[in-house]
């Protein structure tokens, strides 16, 4: 192997290293679900469909404005940041979210080359950023083409991806050299997740108008999911074309008619019947008074641990949350919450043990040494380390057979219960959601997305001392966009 390829894989293996680059599966410990029904034969509505068919509501509460010029079910889509190929002039826009990982967005990527094609200036298109979590190098590759957007260079690094049939971080690195990427830069942003909030707030909009896989496009606000055949693309912006000429007839001048197209689409899908399991867009309201504590209280992000000791996915978490902490030093302060599982014979028993050991102030002594068992110990096990770190034997093992901690630990499983955990572990950092030992990336990635709106904050006069209480207000209806 010669000396520059030596070096170019050294490089990529310290990168995925450094990313936390993991693939997807089972993150966590969970109660069985309840039996349901079986599927009608031939299977039901995916999410995808419902949610193209649901109604949504506007961000400020009012309803979409219906106006008679413009007809059919539309979408408020903001191109915000994105890149966009094509005049501001075209009376078409397609906003498409995509994943650079799935082959039906391959596919969907040939079919929109095709209507470029055929539409020439007529048509222009915008990327956003939606990668899908069982896809294990997307969002790294979406890292990259914010990086790649930055240099000038989107589309061309852009094409490239989607000329493979599966991609890995060689290929990455590959294609950003042969698009003219400078790859220090990249590198360097790839390591810093600079362009991390970019994409969450690309996931977010995708969220929030019903987005469930990739590809999903949105043709003037009008919503199409999955790759679909060029004679469905030609049907919807042939009378596009046909609408806004139209409207320009009324007077919408050419670069007004997206805006013209979507004024009135709908902001947000409501589900009815709300999904299981955490939102990642909302932020909860968790307190911390009062429960275990490692780093300043001053910190600008705050990680709340929901664990239980018995859950080998919480020793998963446990690693990577010192890997975090490693790495933001004094920027990150973790906070434990009890969630012992009752199918776990030994885990109210360790909670108990922990919050004995905090009475010596040795809580996060005890619970690291806990954790390096990896989920596997007994009563004598508990004693054991009681013992190593210095506590009195006769006292701790009085505590871990009184009901002294109980009512402590009941609260911390009623606070998780409202809040929506149903298993561990679940973190909330500065009040976000993450459910299971997500992979470090993911993690870094809400992390970094805190830090900027905590150092906002602070740049506006905030106060550090209370930071976090404000951090958990509900944002501004526009702070996601």
């Amino acid at each position: 192997m010669s000396r520059t390829k030596a070096a170019r894989l050294s490089w990529i293996c310290a990168l995925v290293a450094a990313l936390g680059v993991t693939l997807g599966g089972v993150s966590g410990c969970r109660p069985k679900a309840p039996a349901t029904a079986a599927a009608p034969e031939g299977g039901g509505p995916t999410m995808a469909d419902e949610a193209a068919r649901l109604p949504g509501f506007d961000i400020a509460g009012e309803p979409p404005q219906q106006r008679g010029d413009v007809p059919f079910e539309r979408f408020f889509v903001e191109l915000g940041d994105a890149p966009v190929r094509g005049p501001e002039t075209a009376p078409v826009t397609i906003v498409a979210f995509s994943d650079f990982e799935c082959p039906y967005c391959e596919r969907g990527h040939k079919t929109i080359q095709q209507v470029e094609a055929e539409y020439g200036e007529k048509v222009r298109v915008a990327y956003k950023a939606y990668p899908l979590d069982f896809h294990s190098h997307a969002m790294v590759a979406a890292l990259a083409a914010k990086s790649a957007q930055d240099q000038g260079k989107f589309w061309e690094f852009h094409d490239l991806l989607f000329r493979q049939r599966g991609l890995d971080m060689q290929q990455l690195d590959g294609y950003a050299r042969e698009a003219g990427l400078d790859m220090n830069k990249l590198h360097a942003d790839l390591e810093a997740l600079k362009w991390g909030s970019s994409v969450q707030r690309d996931m977010r909009q995708a969220r929030r108008l019903g987005v469930t896989g990739t590809p999903a496009y949105f043709i003037n606000g009008r919503y199409l999911s999955g790759a679909k055949p060029i004679e469905v693309l030609r049907e919807v912006i042939d009378k596009e074309i046909e609408l806004a000429a139209g409207w320009q007839a009324k007077g919408v001048v050419p670069a007004k008619i997206y805006e013209h197209a979507i004024a009135g689409g709908y902001r947000e899908v409501q589900y009815a019947k709300p999904r299981r399991g955490l939102k990642p867009d909302l932020i909860y309201p968790v307190p911390v008074d009062g429960s275990p504590q490692r780093g300043l209280a001053t910190a600008p992000v705050t990680v709340v641990e929901f664990t239980d000791f018995q859950c080998p996915y919480c020793v998963r978490g446990h690693e990577t949350l010192e890997k975090l902490r490693k790495r933001y030093g004094d920027k990150l302060r973790v906070v434990y919450k009890s969630f012992p599982l009752s199918f776990h014979g030994h885990a109210f028993l360790a909670a108990r043990a922990a919050l004995a050991a905090e009475v010596d102030g040795k809580f996060w002594e005890f619970a690291d040494r806990l954790y390096q068992t990896r989920a596997k110990f007994d009563e004598e096990t508990l004693m054991g380390i009681a013992r190593d770190i210095g506590l009195n034997p006769k006292k701790f093992a009085a505590r871990l057979h009184s009901g002294e901690f109980d009512a402590k630990i009941s609260a911390d499983q009623d606070l998780g219960n409202t809040l929506g955990v149903r298993g561990t572990p679940a973190y909330f950092v500065n009040g976000r959601a993450l459910d299971g030992a997500v992979p470090e990336l993911e993690f870094r990635l809400v992390i970094q997305e805190e830090l900027e709106r905590a150092e906002a904050m602070l740049r506006e006069g905030a106060p550090a001392a209370g930071l976090y209480e404000r951090l958990l207000a509900p944002p501004r209806p526009d702070a996601s966009r």
